[in-house]
């Protein structure tokens, strides 16, 4: 990658708030169990957790735990500095369980991936009631800074393609955008694309008895991310309506 994934034009990660997964790990079970499965911290190795702890008993809390070391936005009011970095902590915690408290009004989950093999961008959105809580983890070459975080938003719907075509910069090469849903009563479902040459490419899925085939890729055309995300989120939020 040429760039840090915080510099590049578009990609919009100081809009986001960094959080590290050791504070998510200890979200009490009420809250955690709300979060989206694939992005729920699994294990914490005991040298973080050690190192998390004796971190808030100095007081001294470091930038990365506090605000992503400067690549997130921190919730109003909140400082980096040595000064008050206990009360600091306290704060973004205290954001943390609203945020995830508020996960339990949902009533739509959308997973995006991006990836390239090396390179991973993986968006959990869980919509409510006209607002979206997005949960954000980046992996691999380049996204290193990224590797123990977790990055929050809430966003409008309106806003979700324009977010997502700009999160797919942060993956230089070529690469495959899966995105699967759930909503309503039980109502699911699953849509790809390709990019491959700075194109996006959408394959023709073809059904035939049991089997099912894909064909040649098709061209997507401009600002084929947002069209996509366009045409699920109407699909999402009306799936299980009253007819």
């Amino acid at each position: 990658m040429n760039t840090h994934p915080a510099e590049r034009e578009g990609a919009g990660i100081d809009s986001w708030i960094v959080v590290d997964l050791d504070r998510i790990s200890r979200l009490p079970e009420r809250l955690r169990r709300l979060w989206p499965p694939d992005l729920l911290p699994r294990r914490v190795d005991r040298d973080s957790r050690a190192a998390s702890a004796e971190e808030e008993i100095s007081g001294a809390g470091s930038g990365a735990a506090a605000a992503g070391s400067g690549t997130g936005a921190a919730p109003s009011g909140m400082g980096e500095g040595s000064g008050g970095a206990k009360r600091d902590l306290d704060v973004l915690t205290a954001w943390l369980r609203g945020f995830a408290s508020e996960l339990n009004r949902v009533r739509t989950r959308i997973s995006v991936v991006v990836s390239s093999g090396v390179e991973t961008v993986h968006l959990a959105l869980c919509l409510g009631p006209g607002i979206a809580h997005a949960i954000l983890a980046l992996q691999g070459e380049g996204l290193e800074d990224f590797a123990r975080h977790q990055l929050l938003r809430r966003i409008e719907p309106g806003r979700i393609g324009h977010v997502v075509e700009d999160l797919t910069e942060l993956v230089d090469q070529d690469c495959v955008l899966t995105l699967s849903w759930a909503s309503g009563r039980g109502a699911t479902g699953l849509e790809f694309l390709r990019r491959e040459g700075g194109t996006w490419y959408r394959p023709v899925i073809e059904r035939a008895g049991d089997s099912v085939t894909v064909d040649d890729d098709v061209d997507a055309g401009e600002s084929a991310v947002r069209k996509l995300l366009s045409a699920v989120l109407t699909r999402t939020l009306t799936a299980g309506a009253p007819s």
